[in-house]
């Protein structure tokens, strides 16, 4: 009996130990970003808190990928990427936590971005398409959706392939949307295939066509035709009339442990303070190129043209996030004749 209980007293301190020696959780977040000002504010928000933060830097279509592909095992807390319709996507197939708390001091513009359930916050806004143009090639450029089927463009456009750039559906859907919706928008984008649409992976590849004159006009996000034509001086940017909103986003991977709950909290409030979207400006290559949705934010970069000056819609999220699979593939075999 004194060997049982001695056997037993000493498992128990063998447990009691092993709980004390057993190394802690690390704290920390792990951050999912498709946007080039990611890392610097992960870095900013180390040293002020000293909460670690692990980037994952992808492109928008390869994280959305990825975050699917995890299911509900995710290795990433947080998600930073262009898409209202593809946070939906993410929320329908509940891999997105709820109630996240919303920016402080949202315009008007901002407050009109937020998720009914929480399930994503907007922290800036861009436009899903804009046309960027060479004046010396192309003389007018159009100023409307319609404009695009005109003879005078015919063989002369080119965009992303939306099931390669995640940014890219939105604008899309925005074409679909200002034809008639789905499916009766389907005859516009026939339209334009039959009027001789290029397609090309990414941003790079569609501007580095416009570039080398395979093509006269590009179709892509606006902050990434205004990234390039401040870079590229005497190419026009033209916002077509509409033009479709596309706010990046913010969400949060869902069922995380209280602390990192509070840990994303304090991050996501990082990312709109006044000082902090400085940094995305000056960091973001292109991406910096948005418009802030706070009321204490800084100014856009010079050549962002004022939101005010322009007529904008906002797509459902929730209707265009679900039909995004249907859309990409019936685009993808429109456009390959198959």
């Amino acid at each position: 009996m004194r060997k049982l209980i001695a056997s037993v007293f000493l498992a128990a301190v063998a447990g009691i130990a092993a709980l004390l020696l057993w190394p802690a959780p690390e704290s920390g977040l792990v951050l999912y970003t498709g946007l080039d000002y990611g890392p610097a504010v992960a870095a900013a928000f180390t040293k002020e808190t000293g909460i670690k933060v692990s980037v994952v830097r992808l492109s928008t279509g390869s994280l959305l990928a990825r975050i699917v592909a995890q299911g509900s095992h995710p290795d990433w807390d947080i998600g930073w990427f262009d898409g209202a319709t593809a946070a939906a996507a993410l929320d329908k197939d509940n891999l997105l936590a709820h109630n996240l708390p919303a920016p402080a001091g949202l315009t008007s513009v901002g407050q009109g971005l937020l998720s009914a359930d929480g399930a994503y916050i907007p922290t800036g806004l861009t436009l899903a398409g804009v046309f960027i143009s060479d004046p010396a090639r192309l003389p007018t450029a159009p100023s409307s959706w319609n404009g695009l089927l005109s003879p005078a463009y015919k063989n002369l456009v080119g965009m992303n392939d939306p099931s390669i750039s995640g940014p890219t559906y939105p604008m899309l859907a925005g074409m679909l949307d200002n034809a008639g919706g789905w499916p009766q928008g389907q005859n516009y984008v026939l339209g334009l295939k039959a009027n001789g649409l290029h397609m090309f992976d990414k941003n790079d590849a569609t501007l580095a066509a416009l570039q080398s004159q395979a093509i006269s006009l590009a179709i892509v996000q606006s902050s990434a035709a205004l990234f390039y034509a401040a870079h590229h001086p005497g190419l026009r940017v033209t916002i077509p009339n509409p033009a479709y909103v596309l706010p990046n986003v913010m969400v949060e991977a869902a069922g995380l442990p209280a602390r990192q709950q509070k840990e994303a909290a304090r991050f996501m409030a990082f990312v709109m303070q006044p000082d902090i979207q400085k940094l995305r400006q000056a960091n973001g290559e292109a991406d910096g190129y948005y418009w802030p949705i706070t009321q204490n934010a800084p100014v856009p970069l010079p050549g962002v043209p004022a939101l005010g000056g322009i007529k904008t819609i906002t797509l459902d999220p929730v209707m265009w996030g679900g039909l995004e699979g249907t859309i990409n593939s019936w685009f993808a075999k429109m456009m390959s004749g198959t």
